[in-house]
């Protein structure tokens, strides 16, 4: 029973399902048709991933196709048809959640086989009101970021890391009021409401930030969606080697600060703490390349945290406050006042 749990935990991960995932895909569609207008029904249309291979259909009765479910990346489309020239887009560029559409022209072939390929291709999605941002790997490279995938969000427009909102503002919006999603999973913190899982700049492919329009999936956020999907293998096997360096001789000076005299509240004074001296390295190693080409791929990181850091602590004791006097009560006098003598007294 064991082994069949690992197996099909296994088979979870190294295969996952692409209809599983939380709008993990990007899809492209279109129209063949002639010169004339007429759709070309049985058109052979396929799509070229620049890294893991094609995939192809075929146009319905309608002359009209769809790849409803593509990795994010770029992509060039071509289409052909018997007794026609074949016409291709290139570098497709398809993002999370994205719907591009193509229209294919094809023209009647003459004796020697030609191939069109368009100028153009489509940038913006047609079909949804999303307000969308993405950042792709080959822009991740080259980015200030941190040691989180949630230092890239204030890329996008009308994002900023607001301390007094509890992290990341979309659109004026509190930190708590976001979601984030991680390869199709829910990360999003249950108590705090911000991103409750790490990921390495490095390892991701495609952060997406959506601020408005998305769709009803996303209903549980009234600020915005941050959603991430990690790097692929491809058809060829490549690696990397990582290392991430912190440490205090990296830092700036050190810093005065204002703080309360210890033995008197009513003064302040600035005071400048010894730096302390720690390391952080992160050495890290990246491996993706085909399972079975054309159809899976592997990909593997890993990159731990090593940090040694030392204090010095210095303990200062506080000169006590001098006791304070004890002052006797003042006790009013009245007119009348008793007398106590240990003299007995009498009267005749």
């Amino acid at each position: 029973m064991r082994l069949i749990v690992t197996s099909a935990v296994l088979s979870a991960l190294v295969f996952p399902l692409p209809g599983a995932a939380q709008e993990q895909r990007g899809a492209i569609e279109g129209t063949v048709r002639d010169t004339q207008g007429a759709l070309i029904p049985g058109a052979t249309v396929a799509a070229l991933h620049l890294g893991q291979g094609p995939v192809s259909t075929v146009a319905d009765a309608s002359g009209t196709f769809r790849f409803p479910a593509l990795a994010p990346g770029y992509y060039d489309v071509t289409a052909s048809f018997p007794g026609f020239t074949t016409f291709k887009f290139e570098r497709v560029e398809v993002l999370l959640g994205q719907i591009k559409r193509l229209s294919f022209v094809l023209e009647i072939a003459g004796v020697a086989e030609q191939v069109q390929v368009s100028a153009s291709s489509p940038l913006i999605d047609a079909r949804q009101s999303a307000r969308a941002f993405s950042v792709r790997q080959d822009a991740i490279d080259l980015l200030p970021k941190g040691r989180d995938f949630t230092s890239l969000v204030s890329q996008a427009p009308g994002a900023n890391q607001e301390p007094k909102l509890g992290g990341i503002s979309i659109d004026g919006s509190s930190a708590a009021e976001n979601r984030f999603v991680v390869n199709g999973i829910e990360t999003t913190n249950l108590l705090t409401g911000v991103s409750g899982h790490a990921v390495l700049p490095e390892f991701v492919d495609e952060l997406q930030v959506k601020s408005s329009g998305y769709t009803a999936e996303y209903g549980g956020s009234t600020g915005g969606v941050i959603n991430v999907v990690t790097k692929s293998g491809t058809n060829v096997w490549r690696g990397a080697v990582l290392v991430n360096l912190e440490a205090d001789a990296l830092d700036g000076s050190r810093r005065r600060t204002l703080r309360l005299v210890p033995d008197d509240s009513s003064r302040a004074e600035y005071v400048t703490y010894p730096e302390d001296t720690y390391t952080r390295i992160e050495p890290g190693v990246a491996i993706g390349g085909p399972i079975k080409r054309d159809r899976a791929w592997l990909f593997a990181a890993y990159q731990p945290a090593l940090t040694h850091t030392k204090r010095t602590v210095t303990f200062r004791t506080m000169i006590p406050p001098p006791p304070r006097r004890r002052i006797k009560p003042i006790i009013s006098s009245t007119s009348t006042r008793r007398h106590s003598r240990s003299t007995p007294f009498a009267h005749v």
